[in-house]
């Protein structure tokens, strides 16, 4: 399954810095073709492609993202899934 979501936040510096620091995210997504698009200092865009859901859902439930969330204020605040065009 592929993700967009709609993300907000404290600050997109900070946040941006925490998301690429995150090694374990590569664990439940191809990494390779992961996007970010800042829409302004509180807000961006994010796909994820191939995403283990089970596996996501454990990790956003682990103590450090749990803590990171509470600490940045960060918000999911759309999400869609979508698949590739057949072609």
């Amino acid at each position: 399954m592929n993700l967009v979501l709609k993300v907000s936040f404290n600050n997109y510096d900070e946040w941006k810095s925490a998301f690429d620091n995150h090694a374990e995210r590569a664990e439940v997504c191809d990494e390779s073709r992961t996007s970010v698009g800042k829409i302004d200092d509180q807000n961006c865009i994010v796909m994820l492609y191939d995403v283990d859901m089970a596996g996501m859902q454990k990790l956003m439930s682990s103590d450090f993202l749990v803590e990171l969330t509470e600490k940045m204020n960060i918000k999911t605040n759309e999400m869609y899934a979508f698949e590739p065009l057949e072609g």
